[in-house]
């Protein structure tokens, strides 16, 4: 058992300039500054359990990935340049990698390897609603497929740059669509732009004495926005819920307009508009701004483990 204070520890955490986009690996999960290494009492276990191989196989250098040419224009890249200027519009070797996969078992073995399954053909950076509007309508008028990415978690290919009968292919990063908009401390609602990670609003909250309760596995990268668009399940959703129950309000922007839901506590009234856009995985359009419900943080979060010695044991 260990006990440890309510509000998020950041002492371990790599320095980052606020606003910065959080990354992993290119080739896989963790922090790109810290070596991957197990403790040695966990690595005899795994020996005498499956194997291990004396030296894992390292990823192939990143100029090594196979790349191909980007299909874009170099007319319409420069129109998307136009709207949202030089630099939030990249289709350099680095980024369109970054963007090729999500972080599932295939994925992986695709990076490593250097044989990503596809790239987009540039990586677009809203920074308002408005260019996100404007980039979304000059990308439907060329028929440019559009994938939305948030923290690139996503373990079931929902980021992968599928181009199907379009012209080109296009990652539609979140990351700099961030921060609070607003905390309602009257109704315990929050209000945050879709790009912003789940750890970064965790921590403004804890600094005010709030907890969104959503810690799912990939907790230190997930965005909100892809938290909505997936329904995010986490290690306590159990007791606050999962993330579509705490979604409130929401604003979603696609080609053709703009959805703003009020925020409302739990309605009876059906069809959901809410419900349906909350889980829609990017296909109706991108989620740019959630209200969420929040709860006063607990003194102190208590964490038991059990450990059993077979899967007999444990049945």
């Amino acid at each position: 058992m260990a006990t440890e204070p309510a509000a998020t520890s950041t002492a371990a955490r790599p320095e980052r300039t606020r606003g910065e986009p959080v990354r992993m690996r290119w080739w896989g999960w963790g922090d790109p500054e810290r070596a991957p290494a197990l403790p040695a009492n966990a690595l005899a276990y795994l020996r005498d359990a499956v194997g291990v191989l004396p030296a894992p196989r390292p990823p192939v250098a990143l100029d090594a990935v196979s790349l191909p040419a980007s299909a874009l224009d170099s007319a319409v890249l420069a129109r998307l340049r136009e709207i949202a200027g030089r630099e939030r519009v990249r289709d350099d070797r680095v980024e369109r990698i970054v963007h090729a996969a999500g972080n599932g078992y295939l994925d992986l073995v695709r990076l490593r390897a250097g044989s990503p399954q596809g790239a987009p053909d540039a990586v677009l950076y809203p920074e308002s609603r408005q260019r996100l509007r404007e980039l979304l309508g000059e990308c439907a008028r060329d028929s440019i497929a559009v994938v939305p990415f948030g923290g690139g978690t996503s373990v079931v290919g929902g980021v992968e740059p599928l181009r199907g009968e379009y012209a080109a292919v296009v990652a539609l990063d979140m990351s700099r669509l961030s921060g609070v908009v607003s905390l309602d401390e009257a109704s315990l609602t929050v209000t945050a732009h879709a790009g912003m990670r789940v750890r970064d609003l965790e921590d403004e909250l804890a600094a005010r004495g709030y907890t969104l309760g959503h810690f799912p596995q990939s907790y230190e990268y997930v965005s909100i926005g892809g938290c909505a668009a997936t329904r995010s399940a986490g290690q306590a959703s159990s007791g606050y819920g999962r993330f579509e129950q705490l979604v409130r309000g929401l604003k979603l922007t696609a080609p053709s307009g703009e959805i703003d839901l009020r925020t409302l506590p739990a309605s009876a009234a059906g069809p959901s508009l809410r419900e349906a856009i909350v889980g829609s995985e990017g296909v109706l359009g991108t989620i740019d701004e959630l209200s969420l419900r929040v709860r006063r943080a607990p003194a102190e979060r208590v964490y038991d483990g059990v450990f059993f010695s077979s899967f007999h044991a444990g049945t």
